[in-house]
């Protein structure tokens, strides 16, 4: 077995990033060319020299890569067939590609890991210590699941959060548009939502037939004979074959050669170039019109390699069906396996919401309760250790092992009589309110530490045993600025857990409007403030740049938001943060979405100002 290479192409970004390092731009203007934040008619020179040879390089090879998941099993050695290279990895890769390994006859198995199995596995070992008298259905039990109420009632509502594959903004968008509340419908979701689909305008056409049964009688007979579950809408790969055999009367093997073709580098062989007039040829004599032929043709090629066979949709809603049941069922364990396994599709931050939501009671890392891995005690939620920005893993290791040995820590005194810790990882520790049971405030804290460990890297106190006992401090009241705590979470966790992220912002404009309120302003400008926490970046076919936002409201709920080439232009995102965001609230199909006007970045506070702290975090 040898794995299979790929051949790496300068894409915009790395072709904006190299060419702006020739050129000598600052780092913060290649970040922005980069990331599509400009104003064409603003740059300078340079910059427009850049993305003028951008266009170039843009798409042209760059070097040998290695497939994430692809081998060939070859009888003979593949040195019969291709000179290879060690990469990184240490595996021997070829130096041909999974299309010149077809030629030669070689199949290609794609081997993925899966971190959603992962997950998977982990909340039913969280429910059996947290829970140890539930009686767990059997998540194999796919007919079961089928049927579930609360399964269906999930899907209806889009409360879908954690859920692998279903928990994107896009799909949530097309769940709420298709309502979809069965096991079929979310297979063909699965399909409908990838690129060859959605940029072919067909999932469009395909909502409008789920919706209204009589426009279903739009399609051609034929193919709506064909593919009677998706409306007569090719959703998945075999459709093309489908609809090549039985539509354009071609053979099964020419129809493969089409889904073979579905490659753009495949698409200029003249074994695809014939097939493609024979399909027109046949088309024509069977009396149907050069427009409909090529409007199928179109889907055809839309496709792009992006579309999912159906075996492959059908195995991704299984998956989904087991998240959703455990999502139903036990959404704390299912949520803290969530985070546990790296997340999902947001951060980990955003599930630490979503457990609030639930009911979920977020504690800070603690010295006694906190393992390695985020736990779960009742409805308490202790972040693991392991969450600690640069927090050891053998500092982890020493006090867990110490820990089980020798039963908690009594004082902070008893901590470090027992662990032997540098005094940068204490430090640490004292921020992030590790020792927060002993009710001694962070800078007492600090204060004892540089004390007792003399400031130096000595794993063992500077101080006698005797007289860190004998020895007592004294120290005045020391003030402390309500944002340090916040501060000192975001610095060391990367979000905040004892306060919400809207405390940061100097000011929240007024305005009652929440995601909640967005049916009743159809069609009307509204302001609202929201957190970010997802942005993507599309182009439009002319190569303007768009975007689309979902934030948390004040109340916790989700904004969905899109943003147009001229007031992306005009309104960039500036960074992480809260946005006051003011625009017209759009719906379809009963999804509702905020087309920004305009949004600014709300500015922060530091910590030589005053602030209110009476804010409330959302859902707790």
């Amino acid at each position: 077995a040898t794995w299979l290479c790929t051949y790496s192409t300068f894409q915009y970004r790395a072709t904006v990033r190299a060419l702006g390092k020739v050129f000598g731009l600052p780092k913060t203007e290649i970040d922005q060319l980069s990331q599509g934040v400009f104003a064409v008619d603003q740059l300078d020179k340079v910059s427009s020299l850049v993305l003028r040879y951008t266009k170039y390089i843009q798409g042209l090879p760059s070097h040998l890569s290695v497939h994430s998941g692809g081998i060939v099993i070859s009888e003979k050695p593949m040195t019969w067939f291709s000179a290879t290279f060690l990469p990184p990895k240490a595996y021997p890769t070829t130096q041909f590609s999974m299309l010149e390994a077809e030629d030669v006859g070689l199949f290609k198995f794609d081997v993925l890991s899966q971190r959603g199995l992962g997950k998977i596995r982990e909340c039913l070992d969280v429910i059996a210590y947290n829970q140890p008298d539930a009686q767990v259905h059997d998540i194999h039990d796919i007919s079961f699941l089928k049927q579930d109420i609360a399964i269906r009632t999930l899907l209806l509502e889009t409360k879908v959060l954690g859920c692998f594959y279903v928990e994107s903004p896009a799909m949530r968008m097309l769940l709420t548009k298709l309502k979809v509340k069965n096991y079929i419908e979310l297979v063909a979701a699965s399909s409908i939502i990838r690129p060859g689909v959605a940029q072919s305008g067909m999932m469009r056409e395909y909502i409008l037939r789920h919706k209204d049964p009589e426009r279903r009688k739009q399609a051609h007979p034929l193919l709506l004979e064909i593919m009677p579950e998706t409306y007569g809408v090719m959703v998945y790969q075999e459709d093309v074959i489908k609809v090549a055999h039985y539509f354009a009367g071609l053979s099964l093997a020419e129809a493969d050669v089409l889904r073979r073709g579905m490659s753009g580098k495949y698409r200029s062989r003249e074994e695809f170039q014939e097939v493609r007039r024979k399909f027109f040829s046949n088309c024509s004599q069977k009396g149907i019109t050069h427009a409909y032929t090529l409007d199928v043709w179109n889907q055809i090629e839309s496709f792009a390699g992006y579309a999912f066979a159906k075996g492959h949709s059908a195995s991704y809603a299984v998956e989904s069906y087991q998240c959703l049941y455990l999502k139903a069922y036990y959404p704390l364990e299912f949520l803290v396996a969530t985070i546990n396994n790296g997340g999902g599709f947001y951060s980990k931050e955003v599930y630490l919401h979503e457990a609030r939501q639930y009911g979920a009671i977020v504690h800070l890392p603690c010295i006694n309760q906190s393992e390695e891995i985020a736990i779960l005690k009742g409805v308490n939620i202790y972040i693991g250790l392991s969450m600690i920005d640069s927090l050891e893993l053998n500092t982890i290791h020493m006090i867990l092992d110490e820990r089980k040995l020798n039963g908690l820590f009594k004082t902070f005194r008893d901590f470090i009589k027992r662990v032997p810790i540098s005094l940068e990882q204490l430090i640490i520790l004292i921020r992030i309110d590790a020792f927060r049971f002993t009710t001694k405030t962070k800078k007492d804290l600090l204060w004892d530490a540089h004390i007792l460990l003399n400031k130096t890297k000595k794993s063992k106190p500077s101080l006698s045993l005797f007289e860190m006992e004998a020895q007592k401090f004294e120290l005045p009241q020391l003030w402390m600025h309500p944002l340090e705590n916040a501060f000192d979470e975001l610095e060391i966790l990367g979000f905040m857990v004892t306060s919400p992220p809207f405390i940061l912002a100097k000011e929240l404009p007024k305005g009652d409007a929440t995601a909640a309120l967005f049916p009743f302003f159809v069609n009307q400008n509204i302001s609202l403030v929201g957190y970010l926490v997802h942005i993507k970046h599309a182009q439009t076919k002319i190569g303007r740049h768009m975007y689309f936002g979902t934030f948390i409201d004040l109340n916790g709920g989700w904004i969905d938001t899109v943003i147009f080439p001229p007031v992306a232009e005009q309104y960039p995102f500036s960074g992480p943060g809260c946005y006051q965001l003011h625009g017209k609230v759009v719906e379809e199909f009963g999804f509702y979405c905020l087309e920004i006007i305009w949004q600014r970045r709300l500015p922060n506070h530091n910590l030589d100002e005053p602030v209110n702290t009476r804010l409330k975090i959302p859902g707790q």
